[in-house]
């Protein structure tokens, strides 16, 4: 099938918009340039609706602007113009199709919307030729709806294509494994061999059926011998699609056990909690000695001896003086009573009672009591300057060694606090990583790994014992044939029911050969054009030590795309490709499946470079716009919607391979983005020639200035 043009009316913001498309093998490449929420996909949502319906569109979705007032009807219609070749006779023939339908805006989104009326036409030179008759059977033919996530493709979603949004890892490329089967014909194959298993079983038994009562016994025997053969292979398939999902399932719960455990170890971690905890503990403990010395330090004598300094040798000079006059020091009370208790004088005298020396000291202390109270103090000064003057001679302490004390205790101080601060930062990294390990999490993927691999293994022990079966199946199978073949051959039996039944057993065996060829060679191509095409967008080398992508690859049987890695690791299609990987693999994978197909089929794609730029930009649009030169391959098309910043630095290459361009724009965005009033009461969309160098009156917008040349637009 191939585009020539489309004509919408009244669907969204799309008023009145005619396209055509490019149908040159040589420029393959249609163009619409348009910026956000100027089209864009309600053109591809139009093209969508006029193929299929309401089935090719979001379920509820308004076909009408928002902008109709309540209550009014509008009439929405869709005219696609396109081209089919006969791939027998190499014959083109040109078909219009034409859906219309009836809205009526309710409130809010709530519309009303009549059944859609359709006309397919063949159009001829003489003029055009309605097709009623298989109708349907046609459109369905030309365009599979199964396939219209292939062929109108959203920008934003075509990175689900591979890595899928389902619940279980079976339904997350379910669009790959329905795509190549579509493409590659496995369905209509498996079909036409079902119906021929049934016409090869009844001709069989119509023809044995005719013969004697053993070679009946015999078929019957065969035909159950069959039939679990049959039971035994398709409970094969589904113990080797539920491997095939415990392994997938098994691979991402490592996977993201894996990412888990990089964070670290969780005793480990903790363990390391602990004793950050510990040196933090010991740290501050030692911070508190330190402060106690310095405390100490300041309360000590050596420190109030130098903080006096002067002060304290002056006035011990004037005790001295004191003391040089006899004014100090005076007799102590205290001491006088003392030897008088004692009867000892201190000079070893006795003081008897009555004694003169007796009430000499009587009359000293009567004196002393008499004299001057401040003597006393200046006495006890005198004594207590003698001591300090002693202990200074005794244990002589200079300034530079207090000082160096001093200094010392200040590091230590500096030292315990800066590595309290490095521990404590050490300490909220650990429990950073704490918090990020999920326990029950981690449990639950263990534990689901060790109930995956159980299931594995029983799996794989029900497979071999089925495999088992079905090889001594195979081998009754074939010696019961042998038998029943001899007992044929040894009577007569109808030459027409032999006839028919040879020729329904020989299609039966070329539709098996070729199904199996498809399952096998055809899939094994298109694995490797894959490949190439991936691998050479993404710009990988899969023999450098130091690239990411090594390969990619279908697996046979369950279809599933694997995406391998350096080292022999595979890569998740959801997790570990960005969405600049995904879009290349989806589009590398549609492109392979349409040229080993050889399906001549529109390739729309809406928003195609995002997330892309730069020489992946410009590999992609080169290889997917590539056109047949050698004329040994398939024409096709390329639609490609893209903005203003995805055509950037790509213009050449869009020149050199488009073969139409044209520009959308909507009213919406004047003043902000628009230069130009179209003078519209409500939003719409409209066309202009210009392509993705140029600019108009129509089109022209504020940042547009001084990079595309303007476009005089004729009266």
């Amino acid at each position: 099938m191939r585009l020539d043009s489309v004509h919408i009316t009244n669907f969204k913001l799309l008023e009145d918009i005619e396209l055509r498309f490019s149908t040159d093998s040589s420029r393959p490449l249609t163009v619409i340039r348009a910026e956000n929420g100027s089209g864009k996909t309600s053109i591809l949502q139009a093209l969508r609706w006029g193929m299929w319906g309401g089935k090719g569109i979001p379920p509820g979705m308004p076909l009408t602007s928002t902008s109709v007032p309540a209550g009014e009807s509008v009439q929405v219609q869709v005219s696609i113009d396109f081209s089919e070749r006969d791939m027998y006779s190499d014959k083109e023939t040109r078909y219009r199709l034409i859906r219309t339908c009836t809205e009526t805006r309710g409130e809010g989104d709530k519309n009303q919307r009549d059944a859609p009326r359709e006309r397919l036409l063949r159009l001829t030179d003489q003029g055009s030729v309605d097709i009623e008759e298989g109708r349907q059977a046609r459109i369905s033919a030309m365009m599979p709806l199964s396939l219209a996530d292939v062929f109108f493709t959203d920008g934003d979603a075509v990175q689900n294509f591979v890595s899928g949004i389902g619940p279980s890892p079976r339904d997350r490329q379910e669009y790959v494994h329905q795509a190549i089967r579509q493409l590659l014909g496995f369905e209509e194959v498996e079909l036409a061999k079902k119906v021929l298993e049934k016409i090869s079983r009844r001709f069989r038994h119509e023809l044995r059926g005719s013969g004697s009562v053993e070679l009946k016994v015999a078929e019957e025997k065969l035909e159950k011998i069959e039939d679990n053969r049959e039971g035994k292979l398709e409970e094969r398939s589904q113990t080797r699609s539920r491997i095939e999902g415990v392994d997938q399932q098994i691979r991402e719960d490592e996977r993201e056990l894996d990412r888990i455990r990089g964070i670290g170890d969780l005793d480990a971690i903790q363990a390391r909690i602990n004793q950050l905890t510990t040196d933090i503990e010991h740290l501050e403990k030692e911070e508190v000695n330190v402060r106690q010395q310095m405390k100490d330090m300041l309360r000590s004598e050596s420190l109030s001896r130098r903080m006096l300094g002067n002060w304290l040798r002056s006035g011990v000079d004037v005790l001295a003086e004191l003391a040089d006059r006899n004014v100090i020091p005076g007799m102590s009370v205290g001491l006088l009573h003392d030897r008088l208790e004692l009867g000892v004088c201190i000079c070893g005298v006795e003081l008897a009672e009555g004694d003169p020396k007796h009430m000499h000291i009587l009359e000293l202390i009567e004196r002393q009591k008499q004299s001057e109270p401040g003597l006393q103090r200046l006495t006890e000064l005198r004594h207590e300057s003698r001591n300090i003057t002693r202990a200074t001679t005794e244990s002589p302490e200079d300034d530079g060694s207090f000082a160096e004390r001093l200094e010392t205790l200040r590091r230590q101080f500096t030292d315990y606090k800066d590595r309290q601060r490095q521990k404590a930062g050490d300490l909220r990294v650990e429990k950073d990583r704490r918090s990020q390990i999920d326990e029950e999490r981690v449990r639950e993927l263990t534990g689901r790994l060790e109930s995956s691999r159980l299931k594995k293994s029983e799996y794989e022990r029900q497979l071999g014992q089925i495999e088992g079966r079905i090889q001594e199946l195979e081998e009754r199978f074939k010696q019961q044939k042998e038998s029943v073949d001899r007992a044929e051959r040894e009577e007569k039996l109808s030459s027409a029911f032999r006839r028919r039944s040879e020729v329904a057993s020989d299609l039966l065996g070329l539709t098996t050969g070729i199904l199996d060829r498809l399952k096998s060679d055809h899939v094994h191509r298109v694995s490797e054009r894959m490949e190439q095409l991936f691998l050479d967008i993404v710009g990988a080398d899969p023999t450098a030590d130091s690239g990411l992508f090594s390969g990619v690859n279908i697996v046979s049987g369950s279809y599933d795309v694997i995406v391998h890695a350096q080292e022999g690791r595979t890569l998740d299609v959801v997790t570990d490709l960005n969405g600049a990987s995904k879009r290349a693999l989806t589009l590398s994978l549609i492109w392979a499946l349409m040229e080993v197909a050889e399906k001549e089929a529109p390739r729309i794609i809406d928003t195609p470079l995002g997330m892309t730029s730069g020489a992946v930009k410009h590999r992609m649009v080169e290889l997917l716009t590539s056109p047949i030169d050698d004329g040994t391959g398939l024409p096709y098309q390329v639609v490609l919607f893209m903005t203003r910043s995805e055509i950037r630095d790509i213009e050449q290459l869009i020149q050199k391979r488009a073969g139409v361009i044209t520009t959308l724009t909507c009213s919406k965005d004047y003043p902000v983005d628009l230069v130009n009033d179209w003078v519209s009461s409500y939003p719409v969309v409209r066309t202009c020639p210009c392509d993705h160098t140029q600019i108009c009156q129509l089109c022209e917008r504020r940042n547009d200035q001084g990079r595309l040349r303007y476009r005089e637009v004729s009266d």
